[in-house]
């Protein structure tokens, strides 16, 4: 009786061992596929909070329609607005009453190039784990990994993100940042913003 139950023991965590690769490589695979994305495919809204440590918060709400029409509103302290449309990026210091033009852009480009980097850093991701979160008695997935950033300067990061079971929005990301000079927390709320309307300055 004793050797049945060590054996069977013993097969119960070779099977687990032999499973936990793989686990972790569908979890790994899941935190890449959120990663890569551009946009969720839909208009959004989202509150962004940056916190460098030792500093204030700075908040910003972030209005997108697509990569080529899309605004930024600095709430926390106020600020001029910025306002991206048809590969330009304007400015308005009287909350959009009127726009200034700042330069010429290439979102085309802009979104290679973002593409690109995004595939250098997954490269680096690791310690990806998933799971489930209750939040306002919603059940919510649970995605977050490790990874290098490797453009304008290296930092480290731990990246999570939470989505909806029904449809895979992305409801929420914290962004923890380690950089040699400073250490710095991203959170943003994000919701569908199905009636957005943006400027469209002429």
């Amino acid at each position: 009786m004793n050797t049945f139950r060590t054996s069977s023991g013993f097969a119960a965590l070779v099977l687990a061992a032999l499973s936990q690769p793989v686990l972790a490589d569908d979890c790994s695979d899941r935190f890449t596929e959120i990663y890569m994305q551009l946009d969720q495919g839909v208009p959004t809204k989202t509150v962004a909070t940056t916190q460098f440590k030792g500093a204030p918060a700075t908040v910003n709400d972030f209005l997108y329609l697509s990569q080529d029409h899309h605004m930024t509103v600095p709430t926390e302290p106020a600020g001029p607005w910025v306002l991206t449309y048809q590969n330009v990026m304007y400015q308005s210091a009287d909350e959009g009453k009127s726009w200034a033009k700042v330069r010429d852009l290439d979102s085309a480009q802009n979104a290679d190039s973002a593409i690109a980097a995004k595939k250098t850093n997954a490269a680096t991701i690791r310690n990806a784990e998933c799971g489930e979160d209750t939040v306002d008695g919603v059940t919510l997935e649970r995605v977050a990994a490790d990874l290098t950033v490797s453009q304008g300067m290296v930092t480290e990061n731990r990246f999570t993100y939470w989505l909806s079971r029904d449809d895979g929005f992305i409801v929420k990301a914290v962004y923890e940042t380690t950089a040699p000079n400073f250490e710095m927390v991203t959170t943003q709320t994000i919701e569908p913003a199905p009636e957005l309307s943006l400027p469209t300055p002429q």
